[in-house]
């Protein structure tokens, strides 16, 4: 038979009762007044060593200093926050479950990926989905559905991509020869290497030397650099400053309406 755990007196700091506890104890409700107190970070515990001590200090400062972030949840839309060392949530609104953590795909899968982490599909790498959210991607292999990316989405592979996406950010790698099917939606595009497809950009698009763009692309401002080159039908939007909008909010704004989650 296991032997019971060992106790060890712990005395309120509200009220001053005394109570029998189990000598680890992080944190309990006093049995006399019912309010509730840490133990280790009022030190209440005798038989703990000092060593024990700082040890959970610092892991406890060490937890409190991660900031907390907001998290859109792409089925209704509504924004909450998390913990900021929390691995995965609930939206509040529609009690969909999400997940914060990295994925990395490197093999063929058809399951739907809905992460406020980063994702990265390597060279083996095959995602088919319906709808794939991430907060960053790096995409060296294949995609093909729709990819919602929060952050900046870095492409690098050389592929016939079938994939809606849409990004706050696009980096075009030196390495890619993308040849794209489905119009690609992001705030602002870089170009290193060489593209062909439908742009839509709300900022700006920067094709730098070596760089290629062939298609259409629609923007607010087109800067080619000396050895880039840009081969499209163009449409350059003139800036309205008259009711100036963060670019964070205007582009949450601008791929939620345009990629809900489906039902």
């Amino acid at each position: 038979m296991p032997l019971p755990p060992r106790k060890a007196p712990f005395r309120c700091p509200h009220c001053g009762f005394v109570q029998d506890e189990p000598e680890h104890l992080i944190s309990t409700y006093c049995r006399g007044c019912g309010s509730h107190y840490e133990v280790l970070a009022n030190f209440a515990n005798p038989t703990f060593s000092n060593r024990f001590q700082r040890a959970c200090n610092r892991t406890w400062r060490r937890v409190s200093l991660l900031p907390g972030r907001k998290i859109r949840c792409h089925r209704c839309g509504q924004i909450h926050a998390v913990s900021g060392h929390a691995m995965s949530t609930f939206c509040f609104y529609c009690n969909t479950a999400i997940d914060l953590c990295d994925v990395t795909i490197s093999f063929s899968t058809s399951r739907p990926i809905d992460t406020r982490g980063n994702l990265i599909i390597t060279p083996s790498g095959y995602v088919c989905s319906a709808l794939t959210v991430c907060r960053e991607a790096l995409v060296a292999g294949r995609i093909s559905g729709t990819l919602i990316c929060e952050a900046t989405l870095r492409l690098t592979c050389s592929e016939r991509l079938s994939c809606q996406m849409s990004a706050r950010s696009i980096i075009i790698e030196d390495e890619a020869r993308l040849e794209l099917t489905c119009p690609i939606r992001t705030g602002d595009l870089t170009v290193h290497g060489q593209a062909a497809g439908n742009f839509e950009c709300a900022g700006s698009i920067w094709i730098a030397r070596g760089g290629l763009i062939e298609g259409r692309i629609s923007a607010s401002s087109v800067i080619v650099e000396c050895g880039g080159t840009l081969l499209a039908e163009s449409f350059v939007r003139p800036v309205h400053n008259q009711h100036p909008v963060e670019q964070e909010d205007e582009f949450d704004v601008f791929i939620s309406a345009e990629h809900p989650l489906p039902a």
